[in-house]
């Protein structure tokens, strides 16, 4: 359960010394008592019992266990590509659509975005939901482009990591179909024919292995809580003791 974790700051540890050091060099002083509780003359019940102690001092520790933050790290390897299929609705056609659906089954570590610039624009983010978009495919239609191919595309891969975005255009007019390219993305202008799937599959390899991610698993709230319920316990005690 606690293999892999370990401090992000461990030398915070360092703050527990200090109040050792004043727990030996600065003894409480406490106030005259005025109004004397007459029954604690010749008693000890003003000295903090054990479970007193043990309950400072794990509220000390638990606290700065908290702030030393402890993480335990993970490793996420990512693999293949966020492609995004701007498909020119002009080249739209029973073949093309079968052809498209074959090439996302087969990649099945990538994610896939759509785009149909038409009249009411087809706008899909990126998603590794094969069949839904498969779905979503199958009810896509001849028709007139009602828009151009410019920058803005570069917000589908607003969550693409550095290096693994594609954009893939289809389309048998391109110099009518593009008005501008995205910038840090990049794209393949591709006229649908009977070889264009083999040319991207060599392009761009299935199954690589693009990136690790790395990412923390925080676990300060458990000592944090206990620090807490030390706290109330050693509080507790010292309103039961008369030491409040």
């Amino acid at each position: 359960m606690l293999e892999g974790i370990y401090f992000q700051f461990p030398k915070l540890s360092f703050i527990l010394f200090f109040f050792l050091a004043c727990e030996a060099l600065c003894p409480l002083r406490l106030n005259p008592i005025y109004f004397p509780r007459t029954a604690f003359f010749g008693t000890d019940e003003t000295k903090p019992s054990l479970w007193i102690w043990i309950a400072k001092w794990a509220m000390l520790s638990f606290f700065v266990v908290a702030l030393m933050s402890p993480v335990r790290e993970i490793k996420e390897e990512k693999s293949g590509y966020d492609i995004l299929l701007v498909i020119d609705p002009s080249t739209i056609t029973t073949t093309i659509i079968d052809e498209i659906e074959s090439f996302i089954r087969r990649r099945p570590a990538d994610r896939f975005a759509i785009y149909v610039p038409t009249p009411s624009p087809v706008m899909i983010p990126m998603s590794a939901d094969h069949d839904a978009l498969e779905k979503i495919l199958s009810h896509l239609s001849q028709g007139e482009s009602g828009e151009k191919v410019t920058r803005e595309i570069e917000r589908f891969f607003a969550t693409t990591s550095e290096g693994r975005g594609l954009a893939m255009i289809l389309s048998s007019n391109p110099t009518e179909f593009v008005r501008s390219l995205p910038v840090g993305v990049e794209v393949s202008v591709i006229e649908p024919n009977r070889y264009w799937m083999e040319m991207s599959d060599r392009s761009h390899p299935p199954y690589v292995q693009m990136a690790e991610r790395k990412y923390y698993e925080y676990f300060y709230i458990y000592p944090l809580f206990l620090g807490f319920l030390s706290m109330l316990i050693y509080l507790y005690g010292r309103n039961q003791k008369g030491l409040a």
